[in-house]
């Protein structure tokens, strides 16, 4: 490692590890759901779990936006154009506070067809209309923190999500222990007391983004009137660079939750088992999206100071490249040691133990190859620009790898859930496969700013 390597890693460490503490805590949230609801019943616990796939589809909306955004901000704070943030911050939010008032009206008005998507379980339906009629409310809420916090991350501001997010776990833990279980002369509401929580938590976050936004934050200077700005002069490059990852990451979203509308048809039992493994997956993965969401940044900033820089990227992508699968095998090591007692952390029956065990050697190599993948796409071709590459590996390994033949298994060979399982996950293995030849090549970098 040479010592510009060592500056540039430091600069990595400092900013992946505010955004890991992030994950970690927005995973808590999910956590704390699973784990209080999971004591309750696991069909209340599956009930929520396919009840979340539309709200899934929309974060995935709300990440592609703000890592759109992202991959020409990056680049724009690398030569200080404060200006062009402002404005394709301001167009992102525009999309996803639409989208999440489109999302809450069709919800709100079709509950139960909405969670009858992903399960044809008549109990699973009902718990989930439950909840899904009540944190509906919450999608608007959501897309404005979230791509306002994101936006942020381009111009190595990571601190403030942390923290934010931090306060609304801690809200939303004690929402969720007085409604779940009807504490301090609260009613005992269950899943609907969970709903309740998470709406009221995301109103808080936006409360705080607000009070951030026009009194503390002052490099960009973003205000909410900068929703509306004008976006003419940037849409070349949003076409060329950002609309790739918005449909990357809606293909991933809606991927997923085929997925999830896959295994919904293969037995309450299998919904709650993925249901918990799903959970323990974003916990094992904090630390990848943390690394990253850090190289996107780093390596977006100086891409953005011009080609004199461009032999220095390709050498240190390589490195994190490297860095990348040390942490796979740390991560696989974690999950195999936890995968005996991992049952006990909810009220599961002896079935749905014994899909857990299984299916946990299922996530742990799925988690070696994403935490490869991670960082190819989410830091190091989205930091170059390279995003309709990106988007092309991304819709044809999901839909043939894992939705086609994972239809094929489940539905025409009738395998058991843990092979059916192995298929779905088995895209990250060929995307890897693919595209570590291509950071090794450096044909992936392309300067986005106009």
């Amino acid at each position: 490692m040479t010592e510009r390597q060592r500056e540039l890693l430091k600069k990595i460490i400092i900013i992946a590890i505010p955004i890991a503490i992030q994950n970690l805590i927005n995973v808590g949230v999910s956590v704390t759901d699973t784990l209080m609801i999971g004591n309750i019943s696991e069909i209340q616990l599956a009930g929520i779990s396919q009840a979340n796939q539309p709200y899934f589809i929309f974060t995935t909306l709300i990440f592609g936006l703000a890592s759109g955004s992202m991959v020409l901000n990056a680049q724009y704070w690398g030569q200080r154009d404060t200006g062009a943030i402002k404005t394709i911050m301001g167009l992102m939010m525009r999309i996803g506070i639409i989208g999440g008032l489109l999302a809450s009206v069709v919800v709100l008005i079709f509950p139960e067809q909405a969670v009858a998507i992903f399960t044809n379980e008549a109990e699973v339906i009902n718990y989930g209309a439950q909840y899904l009629s009540i944190v509906a409310l919450s999608y608007v809420f959501s897309a404005f923190t979230g791509i306002y916090l994101m936006g942020l991350r381009s111009i190595q501001n990571v601190k403030i999500s942390m923290y934010i997010y931090g306060l609304s776990f801690i809200l939303n833990v004690f929402l969720n222990y007085t409604l779940i279980f009807g504490r301090f002369g609260m009613p005992r509401l269950e899943c609907r007391g969970a709903a309740i929580a998470t709406l009221i938590s995301r109103i808080f976050e936006s409360i705080l983004v607000l009070i951030y936004m026009y009194k503390i934050e002052d490099k960009v200077k973003f205000r909410v009137k900068d929703i509306f700005r004008k976006t003419s002069k940037y849409w070349k490059s949003i076409a060329t660079y950002s609309l790739p990852v918005l449909l990357s990451e809606i293909n991933w979203g809606l991927g997923i939750s085929m997925q999830a509308a896959i295994i919904g048809r293969l037995g309450a039992n299998v919904i709650a088992a993925n249901s918990f493994i799903n959970v323990f997956q974003q916990l094992s993965g904090v630390a990848m999206m943390g690394l990253g969401g850090a190289a996107g940044v780093v390596l977006g900033n100086l891409i953005g100071k011009g080609k004199k820089h461009e032999e220095e990227v390709i050498s240190f992508s390589k490195f994190l490249v490297k860095i990348s699968v040390v942490l796979g095998i740390v991560v696989v090591i974690m999950v195999l040691a936890i995968r005996p007692i991992a049952p006990s952390f909810i009220n599961s029956s002896e079935q749905t133990a014994e899909l857990i065990k299984s299916m946990l050697y299922v996530s742990a190599f799925l988690l070696f190859f994403q935490a490869i993948t991670i960082t190819i796409f989410v830091g190091i071709l989205r930091a170059g620009g390279d995003t309709a590459f990106c988007a092309a590996i991304d819709i044809g390994t999901l839909w043939i790898c894992k939705i086609g033949l994972g239809l094929l298994c489940a539905f025409v060979l009738k395998l058991h859930p843990v092979l059916v399982y192995l298929i779905l996950s088995s895209d990250e293995c060929v995307k890897a496969i693919i595209t570590i030849p291509r950071v090794w090549k450096g044909k992936w970098i392309h300067y986005t700013t106009v």
